[in-house]
């Protein structure tokens, strides 16, 4: 027989992390990170670019490893350039600098929870 247990803890925790999840998305830090991303895919130059600076990347391994110093230098040269534009490049930094609260959010978000948790366990011990 099914159990419909009102005080069921598995779908308390589903609730509760559901309730979690959709507080996180829609928190102005996570919206504007997921804003930036958008446009940032949407860059096809920037991507291009990417695409392109990780292939040189490669075959400067690849040079590198076959004893050709030269064409490893000049590859390599080539790659830190397309990095260097990539890096100044506006959507890129405001992509980064999103990146950066959105993950400092969820870090202190995961913090608290593990304090939580923990006291919880400590008072039941």
């Amino acid at each position: 027989m099914p159990s419909n247990h009102i005080d069921d803890p598995t779908a308390d925790y589903e609730q509760a992390l559901a309730a979690l999840l959709t507080q996180v998305s829609q928190h102005p830090t996570i919206l504007a990170f997921q804003a930036a991303e958008k446009r940032l895919k949407a860059a096809k130059e920037l991507y291009a670019l990417e695409v392109e600076m990780k292939d040189l990347a490669k075959q400067a391994v690849l040079f590198k490893k076959i004893d050709k110093v030269k064409a490893y230098q000049e590859t390599m040269a080539r790659s830190k350039v397309i990095e260097s534009e990539l890096n100044d490049a506006p959507l890129i930094v405001d992509y980064r600098r999103k990146l950066v609260a959105a993950n400092d959010l969820l870090q202190h978000l995961l913090q608290r929870l593990e304090s939580q948790i923990n006291e919880e366990l400590y008072r039941d011990n």
